[in-house]
């Protein structure tokens, strides 16, 4: 019984020593470990911005608006500035307007359709400013140079709107009366170019 015992425990020692080998010699285990590759990192560029007009660069529109109008600048009708502000298209009175009047002439409609062309190009709002001269006004229909000022622009926007389909959202009227003159009124000639409408294609930024 004793050698018998001893044979066994010779056995299970044995067993047991073969089975420690097999682990340190690199044998599969039951449960193998999962490997995972690490990911290689790529650089994906963001999405971009749908370009849009913004109206900021109005140098393009006032070119055209020089040349398109060139032969109403030389003869003196309006005039046709880049300020800070934006586009500024002064309309006389005196190729415009009839004389004490908010009546557009017939004669002012093709240059007026010019400015309406590159208002539909931009995305700008536009602000229709009436000015008069330093002589008072008084008749049946005005009352004061703030009455024509104001009613001269409103016939301005109404044309815009009504002949040239611009939208009113993107309209409105400002009335100076002889506020902000663009020259001394002690000369018929400077007092002709106070009498005037301009139409201001607003900078986006001054919007």
């Amino acid at each position: 019984m004793v050698s018998w015992s001893d044979l066994l425990t010779l056995l299970f020692a044995s067993v047991v020593v073969l089975y420690a080998s097999a682990s340190r010699n690199g044998f599969p285990s039951a449960h193998p470990k999962t490997v995972v590759k690490p990911q290689t990192a790529v650089n994906v560029p963001p999405p971009r911005r749908p370009e849009t007009q913004t109206g900021d660069d109005l140098t393009g529109p006032f070119q055209r608006l020089r040349d398109s109008l060139r032969n109403e600048i030389a003869e003196g009708k309006l005039q046709v500035l880049l300020e800070t502000r934006g586009i500024v298209v002064s309309l006389r009175d005196q190729s415009s307007f009839t004389s004490g009047s908010d009546e557009i002439q017939p004669s002012a409609l093709n240059s007026i359709g010019e400015v309406a062309s590159i208002i539909r190009e931009l995305p700008n709002s536009v602000r229709l400013e009436g000015h008069t001269d330093s002589v008072p006004i008084h008749n049946a229909r005005f009352r004061d140079n703030w009455s024509l000022s104001a009613a001269r622009s409103a016939a301005v926007l109404g044309l815009l709107e009504s002949r040239f389909g611009i939208p009113a959202m993107r309209l409105a009227i400002a009335a100076y009366a002889d506020n902000r003159p663009a020259a001394e009124n002690e000369s018929a000639e400077g007092r002709a170019r106070n009498r005037r409408v301009d139409i201001v294609i607003l900078s986006q930024r001054n919007i």
